[in-house]
C-alpha cells in the first residue's frame, strides 16, 4: 500500500497533523511518503501514477497542475481533482454551493472594484481574492468596506473582483469539519493568529449545521472537508469551503485522518469508489436507511471525435400521457442546446398526437410513440387503438425506442421524469446503452415529482432505484433547490444525490420566437385593453376552473380568454361554448400549441399550477391566480412554495367560485416582485454547459457571463 502526500515542507514548530499522520500510516505497514513539489525540476512528461492513492494537501499552483496532470493520467485522488479546483475558485465554488442550497451570503462579481458602488449602497461588503492564495496568513487580501471612501482605499485588486454581502458575527465562527460520516464543530475567532486560537472550542453542532454541511459535502462529491459558518442574527451563512484543511481542535484527528486515508487506500486497490458514500443533509424526521449497494463500474466512455464534440446527438425521451408538459419542456430544453455553440442534432421521441402539434427549431426531429392514457387507478390503457390491448402497445412503443436509439446512436439520451419510461419500456434500451459504454444518460425531473410519501412509495420499486444508481449519469432538476429541494423532501439515496445537478426554472421567453406564428391571428382579434387569460393545460380535470372562469364579472375594459386545452371532456367544452356565446369581449379557444404569445400579452392569468403554466407566469413576471390540482399533491406543493415568496396568489378548488374570481379580477394589486430576484430562472442558459460537461467538451461560451455586479446565482 503506497500514498504520495502532495504537501509542503513543515517547520519543526509547525502544528500540522500531517507528520503524525504518515507515521501511523507507516505503523500500520502503509508506505507513505511526503512529494515534496519544487525541489526539483519536473519534467511534465514524465509525470506517472507511483503511488496507489494521493492525497493533495498542498494548494499551490504547482501541486494543482501536477494534480490535474495526475487526474489525467488515471490517478486515485483523495480529494479529486475537479473538487479541489472548484473549492480553490471562489467564485465557482459559490455558485455550485448556492445551487445545493447551501445557505450563503449574497455575493457579486466585477471587472474592478468602482463597480461595487451600487451593491455598497444595500450594505457593507466583503471582498476577497477569487482563487484560494496557497499559504496565506488568516485574513490576508480580505477587506471589509463600508463605504465609498474604503473602497477607493483597497490596495489594486486583480480581475475579478469577488464580493459578499457583510454579516457582523454573533460570536466565533463556527468551522464544521467532516471526516467520512462523522461530523465535527469548532468555534475559532477570526482571523485566528495563536495556536491556542486556531484550536478554538469544541462544539456540537446543531442538526441545522450537520444538514449545511452534508449539502456541502454532496455538492461536490466529498466527504473530507471543512466549512466555515457565520452566524448573524440568527441565521447561518456558510463563507467557506476546504478540502483537507487543518482539521485543529478536532479531537483525536491524527488519527481519524490516518484511518481514513488508509481506508480509502484499500478501496482504490479494490478499484471501488474512494468515497465510501457522501451523507445527504439530515432529516427532520430520522430514519433507519439501508446500506447502500454500489454498482459496478461503468464500462469504458469512448472520446469523441472532433467533429462529435463539435456537432453530438442527443436523444429526449417525453413519455406523453397526459397533456403537453412533458414534450413542452423537453422543446424548450431542445432550442435551448440547438441556440448553444454545440447545436446538437436533437431527436425528441414522444407520443404523435403531441409532437406534431408544437413547433420546432432546425435541427430538431421527432421519432412517434403511439398513445396511452394514464387510468386513475395507475393502468394504461391505448388512447386511439381501442381494439389493441395496453400490453401490445407498450411492446410496440419499446421496439420503436430500440430501433431509434440503435440507429440514431445517441451521445446523450435525456429521459423525462421516468427512470424506466411508462411500464418499462425502456428498460432494454437504458441496459444496452450502458453495456455499450457510448450514450451518456440524463434523467430530467421537474421541480415537485409528487407529495414525499408517494414518491417514496412509488420510487421504492426496485427497477426505478436500480435504473438510476445504474444506469444514469446525472439528474438534471429543472428547478431551484431554494424553493423545493428533491433530494432532500424525497430523502434520495447517496448515490442518487451525488448525481443531481440543479439547472434553475425554465425561462419561457425564448418561446416566443417559435410561437408568435401560430397565435398571430388571435392575438390579432382582440380588442384594446386588458386581458384576462385562463389556461388549465391539458384540460382533462380542469373543467371546474374553466366553467367558474366562463360565469365570472371581468373589470371593465377587459377581454376574457379561454383555452379548454384538448383533453376537456366533451360536454364540458360544449356547455363552456354556449356559455362563452352569450358573453361579450369573452374568446374561447379549445386548443392552442404554446400559450407563451397569450401569456405575455395578458394583463391577469387565472391558471392550474402545472410546472410550465407556473414557468411561464414567473418568465413574463404576470400577476396570476393558481386553483391548483389537489388529487395530486404536486401543482398544490408548488403553488404554495410560490405564494410564500410572494410571486403568485393561490386559491384552494374547495374555494373556487365565479364570485371568488371576480374578486381577484376586481383587484387592483401591487406589481410583484421580480421573480429573478427570489428564483433561479437560468436553467435554458445552464443546460448546455451540463451537456458539455457530460460530453468532456470545454463549456468554453456556453456559459455566458454576468453582468460586472450581477448577483452570482440570481441572473
Amino acid at each position: 500500500m503506497r500514498i504520495g502526500l502532495l504537501m509542503g515542507r513543515y517547520a519543526p514548530t509547525d502544528k500540522s497533523h500531517m507528520p503524525e499522520v504518515v507515521r501511523l500510516l507507516a505503523e500500520w505497514g502503509a508506505t507513505a511518503e511526503p512529494v515534496h513539489l519544487g525541489d526539483e525540476l519536473i519534467d511534465l512528461a514524465r509525470i506517472r501514477v507511483d503511488y496507489d492513492l494521493y492525497v493533495l494537501k498542498d494548494k499551490s499552483d504547482l501541486a494543482m497542475r501536477v494534480a490535474a496532470a495526475l487526474h489525467t493520467a488515471g490517478a486515485a485522488l483523495l480529494n479529486p481533482y475537479p473538487a479541489s479546483a472548484t473549492l480553490r475558485d471562489r467564485i465557482v465554488k459559490l455558485r455550485v454551493l448556492q445551487a445545493a442550497g447551501v445557505p450563503a451570503p449574497k455575493t457579486f462579481v466585477a471587472s474592478h472594484v468602482d463597480q461595487l458602488r451600487a451593491a455598497l449602497e444595500h450594505g457593507p461588503l466583503v471582498i476577497k481574492p477569487h482563487r484560494k492564495l496557497a499559504r496565506s496568513a488568516p485574513g490576508e487580501g480580505i477587506h471589509v468596506v463600508r463605504d465609498p471612501a474604503e473602497l477607493a482605499a483597497l490596495p489594486p485588486i486583480s480581475e475579478p473582483v469577488f464580493a459578499q454581502r457583510y454579516h457582523a458575527s454573533d460570536g466565533p465562527d463556527r468551522k464544521i469539519y467532516s471526516i467520512g460520516s462523522e461530523i465535527f464543530g469548532v468555534l475559532r475567532a477570526w482571523p485566528a493568529r495563536t495556536h491556542r486560537e486556531k484550536l478554538g472550542q469544541a462544539f456540537t453542532p446543531d442538526p441545522e449545521l450537520v444538514d449545511i454541511t452534508r449539502r456541502c459535502g454532496a455538492a461536490l462529491g466529498i466527504d473530507l472537508f471543512g466549512v466555515t459558518v457565520v452566524q448573524s442574527g440568527g441565521k447561518s451563512y456558510v463563507v467557506d469551503m476546504t478540502s483537507i484543511p487543518g482539521f485543529k481542535g478536532v479531537p483525536d484527528a491524527p488519527r481519524r485522518l490516518a484511518e481514513y486515508i488508509y481506508a480509502a487506500t484499500e478501496r482504490a486497490l479494490r478499484g471501488a469508489p474512494l468515497v465510501s458514500g457522501v451523507p445527504t443533509p439530515v432529516r427532520d424526521e430520522p430514519a433507519v436507511r439501508p446500506p447502500v449497494v454500489r454498482a459496478a463500474p461503468p464500462p469504458a466512455r469512448r472520446t469523441l471525435s472532433a467533429e462529435q464534440a463539435l456537432r453530438p446527438r442527443v436523444a429526449m425521451y417525453s413519455q406523453g400521457m397526459v397533456g403537453f408538459g412533458h414534450i413542452r419542456r423537453n422543446a424548450s430544453i431542445a432550442q435551448a442546446l440547438r441556440g448553444s455553440p454545440l447545436q446538437p442534432s436533437i431527436v425528441l421521441i414522444a407520443e404523435a398526437w403531441q409532437a406534431g402539434a408544437l413547433p420546432m427549431p432546425p435541427g430538431v426531429d421527432c421519432v412517434t410513440l403511439p398513445a396511452l392514457r394514464r387510468e386513475a387507478d395507475g393502468g394504461y390503457n391505448p388512447r386511439f387503438l381501442a381494439d389493441v390491448s395496453d400490453l401490445d402497445v407498450i411492446s410496440l412503443r419499446a421496439r420503436v425506442i430500440r430501433s431509434a436509439i440503435k440507429t440514431f446512436v445517441p451521445d446523450v439520451l435525456v429521459v423525462d421524469c421516468l427512470p424506466v419510461g411508462v411500464a418499462g419500456e425502456l428498460t432494454r434500451t437504458l441496459a444496452r446503452l450502458r453495456k455499450g459504454g457510448n450514450t451518456r444518460c440524463v434523467l430530467g425531473l421537474r421541480d415537485v415529482l409528487q407529495d414525499a410519501e408517494t414518491v417514496r412509495r412509488d420510487w421504492s420499486e426496485r427497477a426505478h432505484m436500480d435504473a438510476i444508481r445504474d444506469y444514469y449519469d446525472a439528474i438534471w432538476v429543472y428547478g431551484d433547490p431554494a424553493v423545493y429541494d428533491p433530494v432532500r423532501e424525497y430523502d434520495l439515496p447517496d448515490y442518487a444525490a451525488a448525481k443531481v445537478r440543479y439547472t434553475g426554472y425554465l425561462d419561457q421567453r425564448p418561446r416566443l420566437e417559435f410561437a408568435e406564428a401560430q397565435t398571430a391571428a388571435v392575438l390579432a382579434s382582440l380588442p384594446p385593453g386588458r386581458v384576462a387569460l385562463c389556461v388549465v393545460g391539458g384540460g382533462h380535470d380542469g373543467g371546474a376552473l374553466a366553467e367558474a372562469f366562463v360565469a365570472a364579472d371581468f373589470p371593465p375594459d377587459t377581454t376574457a380568454v379561454m383555452v379548454t386545452g384538448p383533453l376537456m371532456p366533451w360536454e364540458t367544452r360544449q356547455r363552456l361554448h354556449r356559455a362563452a356565446q352569450r358573453r361579450t369581449r369573452f374568446e374561447l379557444l379549445e386548443f392552442v400549441p404554446d400559450p407563451v404569445p397569450l401569456i405575455e400579452r395578458a394583463d391577469r392569468v387565472i391558471a392550474m399550477g402545472g410546472y410550465n403554466t407556473v414557468c411561464e407566469v414567473l418568465s413574463f413576471e404576470k400577476p396570476a391566480l393558481i386553483v391548483p390540482r389537489v388529487t395530486e399533491p404536486e401543482q398544490g406543493i408548488r403553488a404554495r412554495r410560490m405564494q410564500e415568496l410572494g410571486l403568485l396568489d393561490v386559491l384552494h378548488p374547495d374555494e373556487l367560485s365565479p364570485q371568488a374570481l371576480t374578486e381577484w379580477l376586481a383587484r387592483d394589486p401591487a406589481p410583484p416582485p421580480p421573480p429573478r430576484g427570489r428564483v433561479d430562472l437560468g436553467g435554458l442558459t445552464r443546460i448546455p454547459g451540463l451537456l458539455a460537461e457530460l460530453l468532456g467538451v470545454p463549456a468554453g461560451p456556453l456559459q455566458p457571463a454576468a453582468p460586472a455586479t450581477a448577483e452570482v446565482g440570481l441572473t
